[in-house]
């Protein structure tokens, strides 16, 4: 794991653990702006930043997703998140939680 991973992975962990019980769920949206209020003064490094936001990546999906660059952060480590998808017509809204959360 890369050290700017680490920091996010860290940091996603400390505000689920935070602010959910087990068995709940956090929609992908309120993890970012929870990330970007409390952490986007502290992480000034580009590539840590990049999580925050979607620029990096092309698709017509992360334009109008800012924490698209965080949900593929974190699908990549299941060993720690379980990312739940749900889709109502063209909206597709992801939740995410701590494994330990949910076991």
């Amino acid at each position: 794991m890369q050290l700017e991973e680490k920091d996010v992975v860290s940091s996603v962990a400390t505000v689920l653990s935070d602010l959910c019980g087990p068995g709940e769920w956090m929609p992908m949206e309120k993890l970012h702006a929870e990330l970007v209020e409390h952490y986007s003064n502290t992480w000034h490094h580009s590539r840590v930043r990049r999580y925050l936001t979607s620029e990096d990546y092309p698709s017509a999906e992360a334009k109008s997703k800012p924490w698209y660059g965080l949900l593929m952060l974190l699908r990549k480590y299941p060993e720690y998140f379980v990312i739940n998808t749900r889709s109502k017509g063209r909206v597709t809204l992801e939740f995410v939680s701590l494994v330990s959360l949910l076991s």
